[in-house]
């Protein structure tokens, strides 16, 4: 039964590492100082339990001597424990002292980024103050640059007047117009009544010749030759005088017809003169100058 309670529980691999671990990590040679004062204060307090040690040991220190120094040395090895339990504390202290300063650092990391992001949006809206005000002060510049409203009311007027004057205008250049288109379709048809009228006169006068031939004798001739140019004259007269109210009624259009008349009329009377009737020929040459006078 004591056998039984007494056996030893052998280590595991994993506890076995960490105590090995440990060992070599830690400083034991002051445990090991001790370890040696207390055996050697055991070997000499209890001579009959070692025989051999104590045979060796005949001239060694006495009781007193080993354990004092026994005393001694734990009294230093608890110093020693002292301090390492007095380092753990400061370290332990420290390390609380580094977990409130580390919250303390993120605390304050929080607060500054809230503040950098709060002086960005300051940097933001302040931009973009800035570049209204710039843009206030560009149009503010265009502005001062314009005339005043009156000025722009007073042009506007000005403008409308302008406008209106010009409508005016183009109205009467319109009336204008149509009164001289009005007037050159009547020319154009006083001119047609002249062409159908000379080509009557030129009928006549080839009748009036033809008869004054045929009835009268030879000594008679000269009479008919002036009968028939006082005729051509007076229809002629009547030509130059309707001619005459056409370009009074319109000088414009009508400023250089009486020239080519006359030359007409002095043409003609000395054909008439010689005995060759060529009215109808000039009367077609005066209608086909007139439109490019016109």
């Amino acid at each position: 039964m004591a056998s039984q309670s007494t056996s030893i529980v052998p280590l595991t691999a994993e506890e076995e590492d960490r105590i090995i671990l440990e060992r070599i990590t830690n400083d034991e040679r002051p445990l090991r100082r001790v370890m040696r004062k207390l055996q050697n204060y055991h070997n000499v307090a209890y001579p009959h339990l070692f025989p051999y040690m104590a045979a060796a040991d005949a001239s060694g220190p006495t009781v007193d001597n080993a354990k004092e120094a026994l005393i001694i040395e734990l009294a230093s090895f608890r110093l020693m424990l002292r301090k390492g339990a007095m380092i753990c504390e400061a370290e332990a202290r420290q390390v609380e002292e580094y977990k409130k300063e580390k919250e303390r650092i993120d605390l304050e990391h929080g607060t500054l980024r809230g503040q950098i992001e709060q002086l960005k949006t300051n940097l933001e809206r302040e931009q973009m103050r800035r570049r209204r005000k710039m843009e206030y002060d560009f149009v503010a510049e265009k502005v001062n640059t314009l005339p005043s409203r009156e000025e722009l009311e007073a042009s506007i007027h000005s403008l409308e007047n302008d406008m209106t004057t010009i409508r005016a205008e183009h109205e009467a250049q319109d009336k204008a117009i149509l009164a001289q288109q009005a007037a050159l379709d009547q020319i154009i048809e006083n001119l047609e009544a002249l062409r159908a009228l000379g080509r009557g006169v030129d009928q006549d006068i080839a009748l009036v010749a033809g008869d004054a031939t045929a009835d009268t004798p030879a000594p008679e001739e000269a009479p008919t030759e002036a009968q028939t140019t006082e005729k051509v004259e007076e229809a002629e007269e009547g030509e130059d005088e309707s001619n005459k109210q056409k370009t009074e009624d319109d000088d414009i259009e009508m400023g250089e017809l009486e020239e080519p008349e006359k030359k007409g009329k002095k043409k003609r009377d000395e054909e008439l003169e010689e005995g060759e009737a060529s009215d109808s020929s000039d009367l077609s040459s005066i209608l086909s100058d007139v439109p490019e006078n016109i």
